[in-house]
């Protein structure tokens, strides 16, 4: 499916929020849902704000076609929705231009961004317009949260805490870590911290690098003992009986197996940092034992290069596609039947997504917005001051009622497993995966 576009967004113009709202290819131009249902007539509108264009527009083309898919597939009220293009470089500014000229259509929800970076805006602005933001990003920062804002996506945190959990259930007493020292590195390397304590894992030592590196011995070297050639003269037969190369003779260690500390070691970095880590691992000889890494392994390209360098690797991610879950196996063989490929965690968090909007809107129909009880939650006042205001969620527009709907999905069934509405998050465990002999074996699954 190509993402459409004719609906956008040029931020120097406002013109476009004069367009109807219409249903993309998908639907080609249809709502969804039972028209002899209640509210019959009465649409919901939601409005779906990513990036359509530039080298993140295939992202957003795999959401979209999980949640377009689910509203097809899964049914409910009317729903109509309009795509807006949406710039990962835009700011604030433009981002409140769009909340405003929404609320004016009687949007009832926006769905999005895709990434982080612009969630504190779409948090403000769900405040201010009392429109609920629905995001698969991860929100990590506590300036993210506000009380309209309902995260479906994993966190970082979440990641850690699965594969820290996991080390202590499976006897790994501790572990070790190389991290990237700026960003979020330092940001995994607290909830490394954090439940290494909480589960009784013992962090030996860790080891951070810069972005420049490409050479990790001297990263390896603090975290393992290896065998020094010493200052005597080494004949070619010996080198050749220690394993040693000329590489090795300038950094003075033998290819010998290292002295190793640690149980499991924590790889954290980017695809082309990990290839550099994994492949270095094994020329210096450090193996034989579990390496956990985030999501970002559960690639099937990164797997077919360097499979050999991940024997042992254990990591998390939020869908598995080949899962024997009814809901699961439905669910990927409708996405590969529509679209003519498998589903990814965009187009699985995409498909839930659409569930619960359709759960929402339902709830809503049945109770004709029948009011409860205001949001627990703290919310963000005009000085940035975290206030219990209750009044500030009053009041009868489309945004509310349907903000009030959503508070009523405690619990969702859906393809990324069965989460529990806590605090704006749709929280749900992880799915945590080992890689052994060119296979994937599941050690938990969210289900």
């Amino acid at each position: 499916m190509t993402v459409t576009t004719g609906t956008k967004i040029y931020f120097a113009c406002i013109a476009f929020f004069l367009a109807v709202f219409l249903s993309p290819s998908l639907s080609m131009g249809r709502t969804f849902g039972n028209e002899n249902g209640p509210n019959k007539g009465n649409a919901l509108r939601i409005a779906l704000a990513l990036p359509t264009k530039g080298r993140f527009a295939f992202f957003t083309k795999q959401f979209i076609n999980g949640l377009l898919l689910s509203l097809n597939k899964r049914g409910g009220l009317k729903i109509k929705y309009s795509i807006i293009n949406l710039p990962v470089s835009a700011d604030g500014g433009s981002i409140g231009n769009i909340f405003d000229s929404l609320s004016k259509k009687g949007v009832s929800a926006v769905v999005g961004p895709l990434f982080e970076g612009q969630l504190k805006y779409f948090a403000s602005d769900s405040v201010k317009f009392k429109i609920p933001v629905i995001t698969p990003s991860p929100i990590v920062a506590e300036k993210d949260l506000s009380p309209f804002v309902f995260s479906y996506g994993m966190t970082l945190k979440q990641e850690i805490r699965t594969e820290m959990k996991y080390a202590a259930y499976a006897g790994i007493r501790s572990v070790s870590a190389i991290y990237p020292d700026s960003g979020y590195g330092l940001k995994i390397m607290s909830y490394i911290n954090l439940f290494s304590k909480k589960y009784g894992v013992n962090v030996l030592n860790a080891t951070g690098y810069s972005g420049k590196t490409v050479d990790f011995f001297y990263n390896f070297n603090s975290i393992v003992k290896f065998n020094n050639v010493g200052n005597t003269h080494v004949s070619k037969a010996e080198q050749a009986q220690l394993g040693i190369t000329p590489y090795n003779l300038m950094h003075g260690i033998t290819k010998s197996k290292p002295d190793i500390p640690f149980n499991g070691l924590f790889v954290i970095g980017s695809p082309s940092k990990l290839e550099l880590i994994l492949t270095q691992l094994a020329y210096y000889n450090i193996t034989g034992f579990p390496i956990f890494g985030l999501s970002s392994l559960d690639s099937r390209s990164f797997m077919e290069k360097y499979g050999f360098y991940m024997q042992n690797a254990i990591f998390p991610d939020g869908f598995f596609k080949h899962d024997d879950n009814k809901i699961v196996k439905k669910f990927s063989s409708d996405y590969k039947d529509t679209y003519g490929e498998m589903p990814n965690i965009l187009s699985a968090e995409g498909y839930d997504i659409g569930g619960i909007i359709i759960k929402a809107a339902e709830k809503a129909s049945i109770s004709d917005y029948a009011a409860v009880s205001e949001s627990p939650y703290n919310y963000l006042n005009s000085n940035g001051v975290r206030s219990k205001n209750v009044s500030a969620f009053s009041g009868k527009g489309n945004g509310v009622k349907f903000y009030r709907a959503l508070l009523k999905v405690k619990t969702f069934n859906g393809v990324c497993g069965i989460s529990k509405l806590t605090g704006g998050r749709f929280r749900k465990p992880l799915y945590l995966f080992k890689y052994k002999n060119n296979k994937i074996y599941i050690l938990e699954s969210p289900f």
